[in-house]
């Protein structure tokens, strides 16, 4: 039985999480040069009101309207730092992406508890999520991926510790953050039987009614005229495929220096393997990382921050039951396990 969390621990975890992202990702929020990419741009029109952007980028709300929020309910306080009377959409942007980014680590530190893996290799196993690159830039920039990466994070929680509130709620909000989300319907339905057919079924209707709500009131409400230049959604979509292969082979490097703990998970043959991958559930753990896979081709690099999940919990196992990592244990105080047959 994993240990029970109190919320006092659970709220130093999240602490700790935002720790790890806060330095680096506002050191690249006040350094960076102004000028924008596309897609920055078009989130920042986003937040400022301008809903005429190219799909499916103008149907990616959520962020943008919660940076908008903050923004403008922010603005007093900024002006005492500044006088420029513009409301602070880099910095609304900066801190949204950093509190879903650390709900992001919180999940993957429960996920690993939840298999099993003690509390310090679980907190090992969530820096490995914080401290790469990827969560730096997505933090630290006007981008949207952190919502989704809380989303799929959520979705892995769910799974590996059989919660169906966690699982029906990711199935509900996914695809109101993003069609794409669509790619981790597998996960839901075959490895989501702790949870009724009925209820994963209504909250999948839920899920799609929110996502085609969204679309209307985008194009009805918000953006009644199509942007210029715009595509339609799934042609879009075939747009940013093609143009995103290059983007598979950023994931060797995306989580240095922990990829060499997952490196190492595979030395000592299939009984040092065993010991870690039996509670990391392959089947699941594998239909999640395609789908992330996927959200690659559509999205580029950035989006392999959505294994990250699966990269933290992998961590932890594998630091909690490897024999190569015989030593951490004896310094983190754990029993050593027993070797499997």
């Amino acid at each position: 039985m994993p240990p029970a969390l109190s919320r006092q621990s659970l709220l130093l975890v999240y602490l700790l999480a935002l720790a790890l992202l806060w330095s680096n990702a506002y050191f690249l929020l006040v350094n960076h040069p102004a000028a924008h990419t596309p897609a920055e741009l078009s989130y920042l029109r986003m937040a400022q009101g301008d809903f005429e952007v190219p799909a499916p980028l103008r149907y990616q709300v959520v962020v943008p309207l919660l940076a908008r929020g903050l923004a403008y309910g922010a603005r007093g306080l900024a002006n005492l730092i500044s006088p420029a009377d513009k409301p602070p959409f880099g910095f609304s942007f900066f801190l949204v992406n950093t509190l879903l980014l650390a709900g992001a680590g919180l999940l993957t530190f429960r996920s690993a508890v939840a298999t099993g893996a003690a509390p310090s290799s679980a907190l090992l196993g969530t820096a490995a999520l914080l401290t790469c690159g990827t969560a730096t830039y997505v933090a630290g920039r006007l981008v949207v991926d952190s919502a989704l990466v809380l989303v799929v994070a959520l979705l892995y929680y769910a799974i590996l510790a059989r919660s169906g509130p966690a699982l029906l709620t990711a199935v509900v909000l996914g695809p109101l953050l993003t069609e794409s989300f669509l790619l981790f319907l597998p996960v839901v339905l075959f490895c989501g039987g702790f949870a009724r057919w009925g209820l994963r079924l209504l909250a999948l209707a839920a899920g799609l009614l929110l996502l085609v709500a969204g679309h209307w009131a985008v194009d009805t409400l918000l953006a009644p005229t199509p942007a210029a230049g715009s595509n339609p959604t799934v042609l879009a979509y075939s747009h940013l495929l093609a143009g995103n292969w290059g983007g598979l082979l950023a994931g060797a490097g995306a989580f240095f220096p922990f990829n060499l703990v997952l490196l190492a998970g595979g030395w000592g043959g299939l009984a040092a393997m065993r010991q870690w991958l039996a509670p990391l559930r392959p089947v699941p753990t594998l239909l999640l990382l395609l789908a992330v896979l996927g959200q690659v081709l559509l999205g580029g690099e950035t989006n392999w921050l959505l294994a990250g999940p699966v990269v933290g919990v992998a961590v932890a196992l594998i630091l909690d039951r490897h024999p190569l990592f015989a030593p951490w244990r004896r310094v983190a105080g754990l029993a050593p396990l027993p070797e499997t047959e």
